[in-house]
This record gives structure tokens, C-alpha cells and sequence, in this order.
């Protein structure tokens, strides 16, 4: 018997039961999908570094003189065991394909012998590689995700004055230097073509380079006693680089999120559906009634109907979710081993937890079905009575017209029907925003202070520039002095300036750490943000970043030792502040502080401040100019600056997943407005019968049931746009906390893209769904005043 009302229930009303259908299929596909990527990212990056054999601590020195920091290491005490491994670095420029560059890098590559890696590699099968065959080379992924290469195909790489040509044998997944976030690539080749470049004298004296990995006793001792290394660009334990693959938790979180709302939306258009289901079968409830079915017997029927649909959606949406889940992670495995020997069991859980929420949703929504008696059969659903007015609005001071009239009184005499929609649109639209204002943010000269630099006409980030000065060749004062003099020799004169990095020992309260401290010359301290106390004033003053002082346990006014050079001396902290430096550990110097050329070793890139101030226009025209110039296309303006120190890929990442959220927002609205008007015409047949022999036009009852929606949608837009911040800062600066940024940034909002164009996004799926929906109509007469269903 439940299952022939079951199947008479479907067809009778196909609209409806399939839009639901669809809401339950997303539901479970979203909600399988991303609680199963989101424990293979969590739990697969332990295994990841596991499998990887990957240390406790790492050190990367990027001079010739490994022996002396390996002696260094050697004596520690708190050390272990430690490996070595021995590579040469060099910049995108060296790296060519048909004679051209194969990818823009602006970090450094690393080229190394398979012979000499101390860590595990693995291929795109996740097999270890243990042997390269001469003549080939694998590249690890980063860079490999900006170009398509095939196999067997043919690159050169040329390091000093030796030039050697590969075939590319396929993608090395590298754990230490693999995330986006990191941004350095490794070539890997067979250890005789590895000699062959370091046979040649000016290779090894510019390019060596050497990688620690470190096991200790203590993880916290171990950091502690090997701060005191001189010098070298990086110093630091495994916490940063789980941090540093943030991002994939991030996208598995943000479609999460998704999948809650979904899964809240799909709830939402339940609730009105049984309720809608329940008014409309009034008759046949109350004749059960009569006959002696008991409450729980009615609600019973109706509990199958969804039982069945929740199955049907859940099979179908378990099924999807197994190839959509692996669509989504794909791009994060390319540059991961990643298994989850757990994942069928989660999608399986998920897809019955779905069930099971829905039957428990539905069972507390079929309550009304208590209030329900046989009279209500005989009263056609109503009692005959109503004690307050309809609506508030009066068609004879409106100057909206009869059609405006009438749909603006709908929305406002039915609160609760059009303040569901309203909520699900304004949801829908947040999450759009919120993902917006985050990947524009990161593309934005907002986020200048929280990168440690100022605001300057351009940039220049050019590897070859920076890997030349990390690797000696030229000094600091050289390459600013070249830089200006081309610029005045192409009648665009001005000055250039570096937010240089060192990486002194700082100590105090017998805690050491060796942190990125920024200085410039060329700049005030006061000219930069803080949070707490005033930028440093003096020579012996320095700021710290909240993350640093805490590690090192003082504050404002406390006092730090810091050597540099080989000479401790002693400073007043006299501010701190925020910085996505280092992921936040971080610190300043006064500008008047003597720093050897020799420590300038490393810079975040060269600004250019041009002389005549020009213009937003002429500056972008200089900018491309210059790329020609310094045959570079590393020099931006301060936006495309702050997205080439972030990452593209992070930011492009986040885009992506904006631009799938948009899209399934769109259907979503689509599918509500169709499901809530399918609805509403055959609630009202009768009235809009009746509006036809009154003589209203066919076309005027569409647009005043379309315009119901536009005035959801349109207030939905305003709502959005109200906690359009608010929400993004209570989403995404715990990400930006991870990073370093404790106190968040400052967003970018682009206004036409915020409030204009999405709204405008929203407000369209709505027009075409209502509309759609509407032209059914068209089918009504008006001999149908009598047909009360």
C-alpha cells in the first residue's frame, strides 16, 4: 500500500519531487565529497611526510660553504641524526624549452641527483623514484602546473656555462618543497649529468646549494639550538611546512561550507514542501481522520514519500560524489601521495547520515498533521476566521501599480514564505562575496603591510636578479645601481629601494630564534604598520611580529639580544605588528642600523618610485615598457606585486572554487524559484482564475508572480551586501591567523564586482526560474474558479 501511494504521489506531483530530488543529490554529493577530502588532506598529509621520510627540522643554505654549516649542525646537541643533500639552485631563465623559457618562477629552482636525495620522491603513481635514467629528468610540480608538457619531450637546462639537454620523463612529487605555498621546483636527474655541471668551477662557486634535514631529542630544544646557524634563508621545523599546505585543507573547508549550506537549503525547500503538501491534502487528511487513522499512521504515509526520495537522492548522490570527489582533490594529488583506505566507508556515512537528517526533519515537519481534524475536509483546510490584516499596503496610495501593487503585497502579507527564500538567496550570495573579497584580497595592494613593504610605482621580482644576489655574484648596491641607470637611459629616472631580508639570532628569557628581519635604508621605520607601541625610532630599537615575541616571551619594552655578523648587541622592542612574512615570524630594524652588504643577501624585490610621479596610466605603460628592458616579466604594479609574493596558484585556486559556487548558486536559485512557484501557482489557481475573468491579462498575472521574486531577490542582494564583510572576516581571517596576519587584513571590495554584478547574478536565475515557471499560466481559465485544488 506505502509503496502505491508512493508512486501515485510521485507522478502527481513530478515538478516538485524531482527539484527536491536534486537537492538531495547535491546534498550527498557535496556533503560525501568534501568530508572525504577533507580526511584524506588532514590524515594523508601525516602519511604524505611519513612516507616521504621527511625530518623533523630543516635548514636550506643556498652558498658553498655546506661544510661549515654541516660542522655546525654536526655539534649541536640537541641534534640527533641529520642527511644532506647536496644540489645547485638556479633561476625560470636557465630552464628552457625550443629555446624559450619553459615557466615564470619567481622562486628558485633547485636541480638535483637522484644519487644524492635524502628524502623519498615519488612518481605519478606514487612509487618512489629510486633511479633516473641519464639524458631524462623529472620536475616537480609546481611548475609543471603552469605549462603543459608532455612525456619525452625535450628541455635544457643550463647552470654556469653548462648547458644540458633532458627528456622530460614525467612529475616528482616532492613533500618539503611541493606546496604552492613554498614556490620552489626541483629538476631531478641521474647523478652523471648532475657531475657534468658540477665539474664546472662557476656553477659550484654561484649556485651550490645545500638542503639539512634534521632529526632532534625535542622538536621545541632542537628549533632553539639551531637558531644560531649564520645567515642561512631558511630555518625551520615541520609545523611550517604542514602549514604551508594550508590551502588544499582550505578548498576541502570551503566546500565543506558549501555543502552545509546545501545541505541547509535542501532542508529549508523540504519544510516548505511538506508543509505546502500538508495544506494542500487537507481533504484527504481529514477523511483518514474519519476513518480512524491514527496521527502517526498519516504521518507515516508522508514518510515514506520522502524516505523514498531521500534513498533515490542519496544512491544517486553517493554514486557521484565518488568520481566529483576525486575531480576536486585531483589537483592537490598531482603534488601529494594521498590514499584513503577509508574513503568508500565515509562516503557511505555520509550518504545514510543524509537519510537520516532528512527522515528526522521530515517526521518533526509532519506535526501539523496533529492539528488537523475531519472538519477541516468539510471547512476546505480553513476555520473562516482571521483577526488581523492581511498586508499593510494600500492599493490606493501605491504608485506602484496594480501589477507592483500586487506582487510587493504578496511578498509582504506571506513573511514567512518569501523570508525562507529571502535567506537562502542572501546565503547563496554571501558565500560568493565571501570567496570574492579573499581571492581579490590576494591579488591587492592592501595586503602591502602585511608583506612588509611600502608603496612604491613598481616592482621588480626577477629570479635572475634575486639569484644572482642569493648566490654572490652581484651585490645589492650593483643591481639597484644598474636597475636606475637603464631606467634613466629610457627617460623614466628613478629611485630604487629593497625590503631586504636577514636572518639574524635573536635572543631573550633563554630562548633563541632565527627569524626573517626586514631593513631598508631607503625608508623610515615609522612609514609601516603596527599594532601595538610606535615604529622603531632609534638604532637599538626593533619591531617584532606578535608570533616572534611570543616565542621569545617578551613584549613592548622588553629587551632582546640579536647578533648579526658575528656581534650581539643589545635592542628595545618598541612596537609590534603583523606580517605574512615567514608566516609570521618576523622583525624590523631601524633604517640607521649598519647591515654588512655581504648579510643583503636576499630581498623581497626592487621598487621603483619613478621621479615625476606619474599617473596610474603611465605607470602601467612604463611598467611594459620595462618588461622589455630587463627582458622580465617580473615588474608589476603593487596588485600584481602582492600576487606574485602570495602565489598565483593560491589565489587562482580560490577563484576557481568562487567560480563553481557561482555557478551552482545559479542553479540552486533556478531549481528554489521553480519548486517555490510551481508551488504557489497550485495554491492559487483559483485566485488567478479569478484575476482572468476579471479581466487582467495573461501576461500582467506573469509578471506580477515574476516580480515576487525580484523583490526577494533584489532584498536578498541588499541583505548580502550588508554582512558582505562581517561574514568574509569571520570565514577567512582564522586562514589569514594561520599565515601570520593575527589581527586579519584589510579586503579588498571591488564594488561593481560585489554589488553590482553578483546581485545582478542572482537577480537573473531568479527572473528565469519565476518566469519559466510562470508562462504554465497560460493553462488557467477563468471557468477555474470553481476548482478549489
Amino acid at each position: 500500500m506505502y509503496l502505491r501511494m508512493l508512486k501515485k504521489d510521485l507522478k502527481r506531483k513530478k515538478t516538485m519531487n524531482i527539484i527536491l530530488l536534486l537537492f538531495v543529490i547535491l546534498a550527498t554529493m557535496f556533503a560525501s565529497s568534501s568530508v572525504n577530502n577533507i580526511s584524506t588532506v588532514i590524515n594523508g598529509l601525516d602519511n604524505y611526510f611519513e612516507k616521504a621520510d621527511l625530518s623533523d627540522h630543516f635548514v636550506i643554505n643556498t652558498s658553498n660553504n655546506g661544510d661549515e654549516i654541516n660542522d655546525l649542525i654536526a655539534k649541536k646537541s640537541s641534534v640527533k641524526d641529520f642527511r644532506r643533500e647536496d644540489q645547485l639552485f638556479f633561476d625560470d631563465k636557465c630552464l628552457t624549452r625550443n629555446g624559450k623559457k619553459l615557466a615564470e618562477q619567481s622562486g628558485i629552482l633547485l636541480a638535483l641527483s637522484i644519487d644524492n636525495a635524502k628524502i623519498n620522491y615519488f612518481d605519478k603513481n606514487n612509487e618512489v623514484i629510486t633511479e633516473v635514467k641519464e639524458g631524462t629528468a623529472y620536475l616537480t610540480g609546481l611548475i609543471l602546473s603552469k605549462i603543459d608538457l608532455e612525456i619525452g619531450e625535450k628541455i635544457s637546462l643550463k647552470i654556469g656555462d653548462t648547458e644540458q639537454t633532458f627528456s622530460y620523463a614525467g612529475i616528482a612529487k616532492d613533500a618539503f618543497l611541493g606546496s604552492d605555498m613554498m614556490g620552489n621546483s626541483r629538476i631531478i636527474i641521474n647523478n652523471k649529468d648532475y657531475e657534468k655541471f658540477t665539474a664546472d668551477e662557476k656553477a659550484v662557486e654561484n649556485n651550490s646549494a645545500q638542503i639539512f634535514y634534521i632529526n632532534g631529542y625535542d622538536q621545541k630544544e632542537l628549533a632553539s639550538d639551531l637558531s644560531d646557524l649564520p645567515n642561512v634563508p631558511f630555518n625551520k621545523d615541520i609545523n611550517l611546512i604542514r602549514t604551508s599546505y594550508i590551502m588544499n585543507s582550505v578548498v576541502a573547508g570551503l566546500l565543506l561550507i558549501v555543502s552545509i549550506c546545501l545541505i541547509l537549503v535542501s532542508f529549508v525547500t523540504l519544510r516548505f514542501t511538506i508543509s505546502f503538501t500538508i495544506n494542500e491534502d487537507f481533504r484527504e487528511i481529514g477523511v483518514m481522520k474519519a476513518l480512524g487513522l491514527r496521527n502517526n499512521s498519516v504521518r507515516g504515509l508522508y514518510l515514506v514519500k520522502y524516505l523514498g526520495i531521500a534513498i533515490i537522492g542519496a544512491v544517486i548522490g553517493f554514486a557521484i560524489s565518488i568520481p566529483f570527489g576525486n575531480a576536486l582533490i585531483q589537483s592537490v594529488s598531482e603534488n601529494m601521495v594521498l590514499e584513503n583506505d577509508n574513503a568508500l566507508i565515509i562516503n557511505i556515512i555520509c550518504s545514510l547520515a543524509v537519510i537520516a537528517v532528512i527522515l528526522l526533519f521530515c517526521w518533526s515537519c509532519t506535526r501539523k498533521i496533529k492539528k488537523l481534524s475531519p472538519i477541516d475536509a468539510v471547512r476546505s483546510g480553513q476555520t473562516g476566521e482571521r483577526f488581523k490584516k492581511k498586508g499593510f499596503l494600500h492599493l490606493g496610495k501605491s504608485k506602484l501599480g496594480t501589477t507592483g501593487f500586487l506582487a510587493v503585497n504578496d511578498v509582504f502579507s506571506s513573511p514567512k514564505q518569501f523570508g525562507i527564500m529571502t535567506v537562502i538567496f542572501s546565503v547563496c550570495l554571501l558565500l560568493i562575496m565571501g570567496l570574492a573579497n579573499t581571492a581579490n584580497t590576494l591579488a591587492s595592494e592592501k595586503l602591502l603591510p602585511k608583506m612588509c613593504a611600502t608603496k612604491s610605482d613598481a616592482y621588480i621580482t626577477d629570479t635572475k636578479m634575486i639569484s644572482s644576489l642569493i648566490g654572490g655574484e652581484t651585490t645589492y648596491n650593483e643591481i639597484r645601481s644598474e636597475i636606475e641607470q637603464k631606467l634613466d637611459e629610457n627617460g623614466m629616472p628613478g629611485k630604487v629601494h629593497s625590503e631586504a631580508i636577514v636572518f639574524p639570532l635573536i635572543e631573550s628569557n633563554d630562548k633563541k630564534a632565527t627569524s626573517a628581519f626586514m631593513y631598508c635604508a631607503d625608508t623610515k621605520a615609522s612609514e609601516y604598520e603596527y599594532t601595538e607601541g610606535y615604529g622603531p625610532k632609534y638604532a637599538n630599537e626593533v619591531a617584532l611580529t606578535k608570533i616572534l615575541a611570543d616565542k621569545l616571551d617578551v613584549g613592548v619594552g622588553d629587551k632582546v639580544n640579536i647578533t648579526l655578523d658575528g656581534k650581539t648587541d643589545e635592542y628595545i622592542v618598541s612596537a609590534l605588528f603583523n606580517s605574512l612574512v615567514q608566516l609570521g615570524e618576523t622583525g624590523r630594524f631601524h633604517e640607521s642600523v649598519e647591515i654588512p652588504d655581504k648579510l643583503l643577501s636576499n630581498v623581497l624585490g626592487f621598487q621603483i618610485d619613478f621621479d615625476d610621479h606619474p599617473d596610474t596610466e603611465e605607470t602601467e605603460k612604463r611598467i611594459e615598457k620595462m618588461k622589455d628592458i630587463f627582458d622580465s616579466k617580473y615588474i608589476d604594479d603593487a596588485d600584481g606585486f602582492v600576487a606574485d609574493c602570495i602565489g598565483d596558484s593560491v589565489k587562482d585556486t580560490i577563484g576557481g572554487v568562487k567560480l563553481m559556487v557561482l555557478i551552482i548558486t545559479a542553479i540552486i536559485i533556478i531549481m528554489i524559484s521553480v519548486l517555490i512557484e510551481r508551488s504557489i501557482i497550485s495554491k492559487e489557481k483559483p485566485e488567478i482564475a479569478l484575476m482572468k475573468a476579471m479581466g487582467f491579462k495573461t501576461g500582467s498575472v506573469i509578471a506580477q508572480h515574476t516580480l515576487r521574486f525580484v523583490v526577494v531577490a533584489i532584498t536578498a542582494s541588499v541583505i548580502a551586501a550588508a554582512l558582505c564583510l562581517p561574514v568574509t572576516k569571520l570565514c577567512i581571517d582564522p586562514v589569514f591567523s594561520i599565515l601570520g596576519a593575527l589581527n586579519g587584513v584589510d579586503y579588498n571590495i571591488r564594488p561593481v564586482e560585489i554589488y553590482a554584478v553578483y546581485p545582478l547574478v542572482v537577480i537573473t536565475a531568479t527572473i528565469t526560474g519565476a518566469f519559466l515557471t510562470a508562462l504554465y499560466m497560460k493553462k488557467i481559465k477563468a471557468s477555474d474558479t470553481s476548482d478549489i485544488e
